[in-house]
């Protein structure tokens, strides 16, 4: 079996970062359209911020592979039309009745389901997952990895010839699930220190022992410990 391709790891990248921007974008504080550091009337401001939301979803849009009709995506295109109709129609910028406030959650709620899905879908395959992971991790030793993952450095050297995953390969895709949170705020150093420092929210015991469980509660309890430290480095 080949290598999955560089050009695959890096576009599924992309588009979780610009699902992540959508996101973020109709997710408080950055959903309030008066929030600090925008100039003009607060008519203006909204105006500003559903500008973003609409070139966030478009650009995302564009981005998707060719020939696939996104659920998700279609519905986010919808969802910012709306929002513009009910902005437009809101003449006392009050939202009184509360369906501005309502369409932005549901267009956050969208946001939020396509951008697990971008991380999940693709990384499900122990392949892709395991070239997330070296090409991540090229900068440390080659026994880091090997102990992240959980297996010999044998393994992890058959790996990087292209051989398929056929040991721990749900540690791997859980491993290079949270890479593709951690990679773009730490280092690969960074990256190995996080897994071996002992967290509160774990209940005192580090990342690394956490992958040891093997269980789902546990791989869920690190993505969102890794999600958590990826907005804090980067805010």
């Amino acid at each position: 079996m080949t290598a999955a391709p560089a050009q695959t790891i890096l576009d599924l990248e992309q588009l979780r970062e610009k699902a992540e921007q959508i996101e973020d974008l109709v997710t408080p504080p950055d959903s309030v359209e008066e929030h600090a550091g925008t100039a003009g009337t607060r008519s203006e401001r909204r105006q500003q911020w559903h500008s973003r939301v609409t070139d966030a979803v478009l650009d995302l849009s564009n981005s998707m592979p060719e020939g696939i009709e996104d659920y998700d995506v279609r519905k986010l295109l919808e969802h910012v039309v709306q929002l513009r109709r009910l902005l437009d129609a809101d003449q006392k910028v009050s939202d009184a009745d509360g369906q501005i406030e309502l369409m932005t959650m549901r267009t956050a709620d969208i946001a939020r389901r396509l951008h697990r899905r971008l991380v999940h879908e693709q990384l499900d395959d122990p392949q892709i997952a395991v070239r997330l992971v070296l090409d991540a991790l090229r900068q440390v030793g080659v026994s880091d990895i090997a102990r992240l993952l959980g297996v010999s450095t044998k393994t992890v050297r058959s790996w990087e010839q292209g051989n398929p995953v056929k040991q721990n390969a749900q540690r791997v895709v859980v491993v290079a699930q949270l890479l593709s949170y951690l990679r773009s705020s730490m280092t690969a150093v960074g990256v190995v220190m996080w897994f071996d420092a002992p967290r509160e929210q774990l209940g005192n015991r580090t990342p690394l022992a956490m992958l040891e469980k093997d269980a789902p509660s546990a791989y869920e309890r690190l993505i969102d410990l890794a999600r958590g430290a990826r907005a804090q480095l980067a805010g």
